[in-house]
């Protein structure tokens, strides 16, 4: 037990590692935005520089490359800030180390109904046409086939 307490931590610790990845389409496309706008942004103030002209090609590319990485690093840190880490299995595992010491073993618990509800919820949600989903949801997922609102 020891060693998954100690191995779900490191998983934490390590979690931002994941963060760009769980970004939202919308989070994504205003990341890519933002991201053009700082590459016109550098290459409207390159030629305005006085000493950019002075430079050889070589610094020119040096210089353009150095931007291009701060962009990248920029765009990367918005992506790990806007990123939700919110894996619910992930954080299932928390809970398993209190389960056995109070169960005894992983078999006295039952975890079938919360993944049934999930089930129900992502089925209706794929039936939606995902504009209003919450609403959507609730009326494909209540009882009578709907909600008073």
């Amino acid at each position: 037990m020891e060693y998954m307490e100690n191995d779900l931590e490191e998983v934490h610790r390590e979690k931002d590692g994941f963060s760009q990845f769980r970004a939202s389409k919308s989070t994504k496309k205003v990341s890519e935005a933002w991201k053009q706008q700082l590459t016109w942004d550098k290459q409207v103030q390159r030629p305005s520089d006085p000493t950019w002209h002075n430079l050889s090609a070589a610094a020119k590319r040096s210089c353009i490359d150095e931007d291009e990485m701060q962009i990248k690093s920029e765009i990367a840190q918005h992506l790990v800030d806007e990123s939700d880490f919110n894996f619910v299995t992930m954080h299932l595992l928390n809970h398993f180390t209190d389960y056995i010491r109070q169960l005894g073993n992983l078999l006295n618990g039952y975890t079938e109904l919360p993944e049934k509800a999930m089930m129900n919820i992502k089925q209706a949600y794929q039936q939606s046409n995902r504009h209003e989903a919450p609403f959507q949801i609730g009326q494909t997922t209540a009882p009578m086939g709907g909600v008073s609102v």
